[in-house]
């Protein structure tokens, strides 16, 4: 990997580890939209192998936004959502094992619906404060001036 891949990939965590989880949320829904429409594709071309992969994408941001889920905290809400992301995984397995478009395709679907409620929320709520993702960015003691 280059040195710029390595900068990359370090301002890519920085991001992710100052975003609120709001948007996190949003960024698995969107890379799972992504590679599901992907698969969609890929499955049309005949392309099994990039389909596989695709589908096996889709499936692990799922698992992914199953284990984000606080049963405690979370409760019908939270239940009703590991039902749903549990159908999901199935769905993908199956559309993945049966090479069939339309147990993705309803997967697709309820993830934009899941989607577009989480961009509604994140603009009700106020955004979170957080650490700056560069350590220029964050105020040095040289700066700061107190008066008394």
């Amino acid at each position: 990997m280059s040195a710029y891949g390595s900068y990359q990939n370090a301002y890519r965590r920085a991001s992710v580890n100052t975003m609120d989880q709001g948007k996190l949320i949003v960024m698995l829904y969107d890379g799972a939209i992504r590679n599901i429409n992907f698969a969609l594709q890929h499955l049309k071309d005949d392309e099994v192998e990039k389909t596989h992969n695709c589908l096996v994408k889709a499936k692990n941001i799922v698992t992914e936004l199953l284990s984000t889920l606080n049963m405690e905290q979370g409760g019908e809400i939270a239940k009703n959502l590991q039902s749903l992301y549990s159908y999901m995984f199935n769905q993908l397995v199956e559309s993945n094992v049966r090479k069939d478009p339309q147990p993705a395709e309803s997967v697709l679907k309820l993830l934009r619906e899941l989607r577009e409620a989480w961009v509604h929320i994140g603009k009700r709520q106020p955004p979170a404060a957080s650490v700056p993702a560069r350590p220029e960015a964050m105020p040095s003691s040289k700066n700061v001036r107190v008066q008394g």
